[in-house]
Order: structure tokens, then C-alpha cells, then sequence
């Protein structure tokens, strides 16, 4: 399907595939989402689910109808987009990481937050097209008698896999939809490597539509992997660069509570490297282990990183115009108004 503009950037035709399988069970759907009966992305090994073709053919994309409604409530693909694109020109958050660095963990427990009432800053939650989405990562969140949070089903590693999550928020008399990407960390680690992969086709879209990214330091691969960990980590962060245009973009430190556990000459030659890349990024440090409810590293700073990006992009610049002097002795020229001369 093709679009004209997607938040004010130009998007080519999207040919969006899928496995030419879907479980038998109603109320499932995978593979758009996770499996029903496993709790897992892992639908292969679900009786229920089946193939429903036997020519090994690919077949386009189709969601099942089962409202009168235009959605479903999943996580949108890029031909959803226009459900949202007719009020407003929606807002792309590209969620970049290496694989388990907390992408779609952030995504749960941001929605926590704002089931819970948290604000960002002046922005208020005004709705979603993607509620059964969001419930599914928040409902995969289990907090354990240690106080700690597990881990949310890993997001499938396949490059026709788009998972656009919908946000409605409101500053004012302001509405702004705004449009969370996310993708598995193993197509981003491809996609490092070269973008034109297409088994990275997903990351690579995600990469040319969003107004902004967020890019998530793992500090638990950092501290397992060390040295392995910071190549891979500055290799995917050197691609960014390369053609970000000014877009905004937010360093997250993830899994931040053992930040101090990193190996400082490894953890300061990564600030220095992403510092040189992004001279203008925030930084943040979040973790999905809390204390107490003032945590910022939990509460605050999970907020905090969409508040930046929106107020970066949405907020209205000041220009100011300067008239040209004109080297002319010509009085009618030289004139600025009543208030020139004052």
C-alpha cells in the first residue's frame, strides 16, 4: 500500500507480508501477536496454531474482522497508519536496540504509568487504537517477592514483523497521536551491518519514518559481555548516525541499576563515542526495579524520555526575521515603519 506522508516524511510502498499460517482459536492471533495459550511469542509450538495454505506461498498481510470498527485494538503496521494520519500527522518514536536491552519493556511500563495515572509532564492520555497491544506487554509484567519486574515476551526476529504502538495525549486544546516503533533487537544487529539486509527490512523502515529515536544502552549485556557488548553497541549507534538529519534522539541507559557494576574504561569509552555521535542527545538511566515511589530511575525517567522527544518535536519554534540592511540611500527603501527608528 502506498502513503503520501507519514509524519511529515516521505514513505514509499510498504509490501507488507506474513507467514502463511494463523491459529484456529478465535480469541488468538497469532502470528500478528503473541500466542494465547504459551503466553509466548514461541505460536510454532501451539497445537492450535495451523497452516492454512499448502502452496509455500507468501501471502499479503490480512487482519481478521471480527468488529465493525477499522481496528483491532493489536499493534498497528505501517498500512494502519492512516487511521490516525487523517486528524494529525502522527508522531514516530523508532525504539532502537540490540536484542533483550528493555525496548518493549519500556513500552509496559510506560503504559503502566499512565493506567496508573502518571503524567507526562503537561501531557495527558487522550486514548489509543492500541489498547489490546499495550494490555498484552503490561499483562506479561510480573513483579516477584523480590521486587522485580520480569522481563516482557521477546518481540519476534523476523523482518516483516512492524509492531506500532498508539498513543493519544493531549497539552491543552493540543492533540497529538503518536506512534512507538519497535522491533526485534536481532533485525537491528542485522541492520547495523547493512541496512540494504533484507532480513532487516522492518528496522530498516522504522529507521527512515521516525520523527525520533530512542536508543537503549543495555548496562547487563555491558557488564556480561564487556568488550563484545560496546562493538555492538557503538556499531549499531555509528548507523544511526549516519543519516539521522538532525532528528532528535534519547540515550537510555537501560537496566540502570547495575550501571555501577560496568567496567568504567568500557562504560566512559561508550559515553565519549555516543557524545561525538550525538552532541545534542539526552541521556537518561531507567530500570525496571523500583524501591520506592519516588524512584526516578523507575517513575521519573521512563516519562521523562517521551516528554523530551515531544517537546523537541511539537513544541512551537521561535524565527526570528531579520530584514536585510539595504545600501541604498533611497528613503522609501530604508523605511521600517513607525516603529523602526524607536
Amino acid at each position: 500500500m502506498a502513503f503520501s506522508f507519514v509524519a511529515g516524511r516521505q514513505v514509499g510502498k510498504n509490501k507488507i507480508i506474513m507467514a502463511v499460517r494463523k491459529c484456529s482459536l478465535a480469541e488468538c492471533h497469532a502470528p500478528d501477536s503473541f500466542c494465547v495459550k504459551t503466553a509466548t511469542p514461541e505460536y510454532q509450538n501451539c497445537t492450535h496454531f495451523l497452516k492454512t495454505s499448502a502452496d509455500g506461498i507468501q501471502h499479503p498481510k490480512k487482519r481478521a474482522k471480527t468488529t465493525a470498527i477499522p481496528w483491532s485494538g493489536q499493534a498497528f503496521y505501517p498500512e494502519d497508519i492512516h487511521l490516525v494520519s487523517h486528524r494529525s500527522s502522527p508522531t514516530i518514536i523508532g525504539l532502537v536496540g540490540s536484542a533483550k536491552a528493555g525496548k518493549t519493556t519500556y513500552l509496559a511500563l510506560l503504559y503502566t504509568l499512565l493506567f496508573n495515572n502518571r503524567r507526562v509532564n503537561n501531557w495527558s492520555f487522550a486514548g489509543s487504537y492500541t489498547f489490546k497491544e499495550w494490555e498484552l506487554q503490561a499483562k506479561s509484567l510480573q513483579i516477584k517477592d523480590s521486587g522485580k519486574i520480569s522481563a516482557t515476551n521477546a518481540t519476534p526476529s523476523t523482518p516483516d514483523y512492524y509492531s506500532l504502538y498508539h498513543l493519544a495525549l493531549r497539552n491543552n486544546n493540543q492533540l497529538s497521536d503518536v506512534l512507538f516503533a519497535d522491533s526485534s533487537g536481532e533485525v537491528f544487529t542485522k541492520w547495523s551491518e547493512n541496512v540494504e539486509d533484507p532480513a532487516a527490512e522492518n528496522a530498516q523502515w522504522i529507521y527512515e519514518n521516525s520523527n525520533s529515536f530512542f536508543f537503549f544502552v543495555d548496562c547487563e549485556a555491558i557488564v556480561n559481555k564487556k568488550g563484545r557488548a560496546k562493538k555492538d553497541i557503538l556499531q549499531l549507534a555509528e548507523q544511526i548516525s549516519n543519516n539521522i538529519a538532525g532528528r532528535p534522539i534519547v540515550i537510555i541507559w537501560s537496566k540502570a541499576e547495575i550501571i555501577d557494576d560496568i567496567l568504567p574504561n568500557i562504560k566512559t569509552g561508550i559515553e565519549q563515542r555516543l557524545s561525538i555521535l550525538f552532541p545534542e542527545a539526552a541521556v537518561l538511566k531507567v530500570s525496571k526495579f523500583s524501591v520506592k515511589a519516588s524512584d526516578d530511575l523507575f517513575y521519573q525517567n521512563n516519562l521523562k524520555a517521551v516528554e523530551l522527544v515531544l517537546n523537541q518535536i511539537l513544541s512551537p519554534r521561535k524565527i526570528k526575521l531579520e530584514q536585510p540592511e539595504e545600501a541604498t540611500e533611497d528613503y522609501f527603501l530604508k523605511y521600517r515603519g513607525r516603529y523602526g527608528t524607536e
